[in-house]
């Protein structure tokens, strides 16, 4: 298993090291490496050294297209710092030449994942203080401005692998089809965000598991972060394909709308309309995780795929029933 394997590299990285490139986190003889986690893209290390404790996060492929992918999520982290609300981040290395991978080193937060029926104030709170950040000119971030263009170019490539496919059921394809056109024929409505701009760093992956609560709350996981309109995060975070990944919970009306109250009452800007925005960009960003869905069904039965996720498989297969899909859609199609 991959995993295992790692963690041989990562000792001997370690001991090869200790003195020189990783001398300013103090790591000793005794560094102990365990697994932490993984997700599709990265596998999470633990490294455990007298008082000293770190994520040894190793990057398995990009989202976002990206030649140094694990760059640019050091960079975001750096970036992200002054919020306070995400992990500080010590260390990078994507030159690949000792692993075959990107590597980063940051730090390990005590906690656990949110939880949507007591730590709503506290997710507003985090988004809040993050798309209060200032945008520097010049910055690294991709910039999303037509996001639903983007989704509907996101969710062709992320469908190419799936029309062609014989392990997925024709009716799947057909509501693609029909769903992608239904996406294009509305495309004119992003005017809205073009003609009202509104740009933030969005995480773009705000599932419960990426929510640390402790003694202080943070997001984790910037691995695909862009600035676009704070819909994107706020739309994602308060889907039911987001709530139920993890969890069995769906968002009642009220609680959304404490969660809005709570957010706008954070931000150092003024709320432009996020309550419309969220609702315009609501089927697209089931385009999106709809979209993933289908083409990671189809990756799941490659032989040579390297991470697989059983519980991930499992939740896959349930939001591609139809049912599932067309409730969605319900309200738009």
């Amino acid at each position: 298993m991959i995993r295992n394997k790692l963690i041989g590299q990562i000792k001997q990285y370690i001991d090869i090291n200790r003195k020189t490139i990783l001398r300013e986190l103090n790591l000793g003889e005794d560094a102990e490496v365990k697994f932490l986690a993984q997700g599709e893209y990265n596998i999470n290390f633990t490294i455990d050294s007298f008082d000293n404790k770190y994520v040894f996060r190793v990057n398995t492929g990009s989202q976002l297209q990206l030649d140094n992918q694990i760059g640019y999520e050091f960079n975001s982290l750096k970036y992200l710092e002054k919020s306070s609300v995400t992990p500080k981040v010590f260390f990078v290395d994507g030159s690949k030449m000792f692993f075959d991978y990107g590597i980063l080193i940051m730090e390990f937060l005590e906690g656990y994942p949110l939880d949507y029926g007591r730590d709503l104030q506290e997710s507003a709170n985090i988004f809040s203080k993050i798309h209060s950040l200032d945008i520097n000119k010049g910055n690294h971030f991709v910039v999303e401005e037509n996001i639903f263009s983007h989704r509907i170019a996101e969710g062709e490539r992320l469908l190419e692998n799936v029309w062609h496919s014989d392990v997925v059921d024709k009716d799947i394809k057909l509501f693609f089809h029909k769903f992608l056109d239904w996406a294009k024929v509305n495309r004119s409505k992003e005017k809205y965000f073009i003609d009202e701009p509104w740009h933030v760093i969005n995480n773009t992956e705000v599932n419960s598991h990426n929510f640390i609560i402790g003694e202080n709350a943070y997001l984790i996981d910037w691995e695909k972060p862009v600035i676009s309109d704070p819909a994107q995060d706020l739309t994602q975070f308060l889907s039911p394909t987001t709530t139920l990944w993890k969890t069995d919970y769906i968002l009642s009306s009220d609680e959304k709308e404490e969660f809005f109250k709570e957010y706008i009452n954070g931000l150092s800007c003024k709320d432009k309309n996020i309550r419309e925005r969220v609702n315009l960009y609501t089927p697209y960003l089931y385009l999106r995780a709809l979209g993933w869905c289908a083409h990671a069904f189809v990756e799941y039965h490659d032989p040579n795929k390297e991470i697989k996720n059983m519980d991930t498989f499992k939740k896959i297969k349930e939001y591609l029933d139809m049912d599932f899909m067309e409730g969605l859609l319900r309200d738009y199609m």
